[in-house]
């Protein structure tokens, strides 16, 4: 029996990266709410001094911060699954409808979660780790991505090591008051 799309959890993320692609909000900095923004992964994710990359619990995601930003994205472990179980290579000879849906869907999942997310550090006003969770300001709000995002049942921002929480809020700050 040959294998379809991936799980629910996969197509859910494709999901949530299109529909946070076309979100913004107005507010009083001019119209555009800064929610963060969306960019093709960069494979190459090179970190120089002070910067910090840290794995969620299953190492699914990441988050980074890179110079003057904050970096979200699956994780390179997360990017090889999707790549295996969204291979359109064995369909190339199938022909009809089912199959032709079939290789757009998976094309799809495959362009959407290739995709990052990042967040200016100047409008990050806050970070800390409380209760179990990294908690960020940006523009005084949480960064409802981030802040609603759930993995495996739990929220992103709370399936982090506590020691790894911790220094990703370090870096955050330590780069703001530089």
């Amino acid at each position: 029996m040959r294998r379809t799309v991936p799980a629910g959890a996969i197509l859910g993320m494709a999901v949530l990266v299109v529909a946070a692609c076309g979100r913004r909000d107005s507010n009083d900095r001019g119209g555009v709410e800064s929610q963060g923004n969306v960019a093709h992964r960069d494979s190459a994710l090179v970190l120089g001094p002070g910067d910090v990359r840290i794995v969620n619990e299953d190492s699914s995601v990441e988050m980074a911060v890179v110079g003057q930003q904050i970096v979200v994205r699956l994780s390179d472990k997360t990017m090889e699954k999707v790549r295996r179980e969204t291979d359109t290579s064995a369909l190339k000879d199938s022909s009809g409808f089912g199959a032709s849906i079939e290789k757009m869907v998976k094309r799809t999942v495959q362009s959407a979660l290739g995709q990052q997310f990042t967040y200016p550090l100047t409008d990050v006003r806050d970070a800390k780790y409380e209760d179990g969770a990294i908690v960020l300001d940006v523009n005084g709000k949480q960064p409802r991505l981030l802040a609603n995002t759930k993995f495996n049942g739990r929220k992103l921002l709370e399936s982090f090591r506590p020691d790894d929480a911790k220094r990703f809020v370090a870096a955050v700050n330590a780069k703001k008051a530089q």
